[in-house]
């Protein structure tokens, strides 16, 4: 442990000594400290008892994090106060404000990182405790064996539905009169309850989803849906495993089709292993939980008396609770973290350079005029007719004016603070202006084009829109660096050094 302070407080004195800015950042120790502490917390993660099974806890383990990751960014703060080479007037590198500006983002992002590693760790440790393909075999096999066990039991009756095409009506109709018909069967199914009236374009889709078909005439068919015997369910498994769930027609099939000589000492054995493995709850022996219950689902149907008697929301709620967490980083999920993530890291890091770079008094002016053209923006866009763009407008506006405003620091001979508040807003505003305008772009296209009537078209003007969003984010970062580096830098440069009025 001194070994490890003695070797920064080396690398504190060099930076002080030869590199003042890179060592008024503080990115050696709280880079250091902050990684350190990324990974104690994953170990800790890993260690800390947390069964898949289990409802989720994670949720206070983020509040926690976050209000340590709190801490740690005012903690930073106060030492990046004691320091400041731009405001002594110290050597200055063309590069210096885009480097610290690194600097700062590199720290935050550390920071505000720290409280996604919970839910990380728990994710890692689900999917070693369960593979996909263990979840999806487990759950057919306790569905066949529950089937087998309460085949006399279980309802069997298809539920029937008769369709007659008429192509002058739209969609689906009931029909309640007696048809006349060329023949008995066409009678019987003309004049069962569930008889629809339907066009051709429909029925294709209902013929499509049903489990079995049966052609009556040219112009009247009979759908039969099967009952429900998926007793454990994991709707969304299928997309994540090679072997697929069994649908309630793959059980009738193998199971109920026929009725089958079964060992039922036998299955019931294998069944309450299976479980026990889900549901700790669970005895092996009666296939209950044997806990009191608070919920009725009724005796009015199979599927409810069968789910009361084994305690099965108990098992689906525990195989839940493994998916939610093996598969809680789906595309949506990580797309969403990852802006958040990057976008408060941003937006951050421009706040501490803004103010690193400007006076105390013009940084605190320049939040209330952002606070007061935002309340004074959103009446006047409230008060004008309707538009979708408005908002990207008004942005765009903003940004021209500031761009305007901030130019008359080259040529001024005083310290003023409007040009300050300007060139503040302007360099908070750079990396999200490449994404005003795309949004604006396809706000309009989609305005122009919406009521074209071809969907065709309609689909190939945006099928590139996900991907456009995305380099302008990327782009809008870019852009940041460069003008940092070149025309921002020297802007703050001139505004500080000119003499106060």
């Amino acid at each position: 442990m001194k070994a490890h302070s003695s070797v920064i407080k080396k690398i504190d004195q060099t930076l002080l000594k030869n590199n003042p800015v890179t060592w008024s950042s503080r990115i050696h120790t709280a880079g250091i400290y902050g990684l350190g502490f990324a990974l104690l917390l994953a170990i800790i993660s890993f260690i800390a008892p947390n069964d898949p099974r289990n409802n989720s806890m994670i949720h206070y383990w983020v509040i926690l994090i976050s209000t340590v990751s709190l801490l740690a960014f005012i903690f930073w703060m106060i030492y990046l106060l004691r320091f400041n080479v731009f405001k002594r007037f110290g050597a200055w590198k063309s590069t210096d404000t885009v480097k610290t500006f690194i600097f700062y983002f590199i720290i935050i992002l550390i920071i505000i990182s720290w409280p996604f590693i919970p839910p990380v760790i728990e994710s890692v440790k689900a999917n070693a405790a369960y593979t996909s393909e263990e979840l999806t075999a487990d759950i057919n096999s306790m569905n066949v064996k529950i089937c087998q066990l309460e085949q006399d039991s279980i309802d069997k009756r298809f539920r029937r539905d008769t369709f007659e095409i008429d192509n002058s009506i739209t969609r689906l109709q009931r029909r309640y009169d007696r048809v006349e018909t060329y023949t008995q069967e066409a009678v019987e199914a003309a004049n069962a309850d569930n008889y629809y009236l339907i066009d051709t374009a429909t029925l294709r889709s209902r013929l499509l989803i049903a489990d079995s078909v049966k052609k009556i005439t040219d112009s009247i068919y009979v759908t039969y849906a099967c009952p429900d015997y998926k007793f454990i369910y994991q709707y969304g498994l299928d997309e994540y495993s090679l072997l697929k769930l069994m649908s309630s027609m793959d059980l009738y099939r193998q199971v109920l089709q026929y009725r089958q000589a079964v060992d039922k000492a036998k299955l019931r054995t294998e069944l309450g292993q299976l479980f026990a493995k889900y549901s700790p709850y669970h005895d092996p022996a009666s296939l209950a939980s044997g806990r009191q219950r608070y919920y009725d689902y009724g005796e009015s149907s199979y599927m409810s008396r069968i789910r009361d008697k084994y305690d099965l929301y108990l098992v689906n709620q525990q195989i839940d609770n493994i998916t939610g967490k093996k598969y809680r980083w789906d595309k949506e999920t990580i797309g969403i973290c990852w802006r958040l993530g990057y976008y408060l890291t941003l937006c951050l890091a421009m706040l501490v350079l803004i103010y690193r770079h400007t006076t105390r008094r013009t940084f605190f002016l320049t939040l209330l005029t952002s606070v007061v053209l935002t309340i004074v923006t959103a009446l006047f866009i409230g008060m004008t007719p309707y538009s979708e763009n408005a908002f990207y407008i008004w942005t765009i506006t903003y940004f021209v004016l500031f761009i305007i405003i901030s130019a008359f620091i080259l040529n001024s001979r005083n310290r003023n603070l409007i040009s300050g508040i300007s060139l503040n807003h302007l360099v908070f505003m750079t990396p999200f202006m490449p994404l005003i305008v795309t949004a604006l772009y396809y706000e309009s296209l989609r305005n122009r084009y919406r009521f074209s009537g071809d969907p065709e078209q309609y689909d190939t003007l945006f099928k590139n829109a996900e991907l456009h969003y995305f380099v302008s984010e990327i782009g809008g970062f870019v852009l940041l660096i460069v003008l940092l580096t070149t025309v921002y830098q020297q802007a703050y440069k001139k505004w500080y050094a000119l003499p106060e009025q």
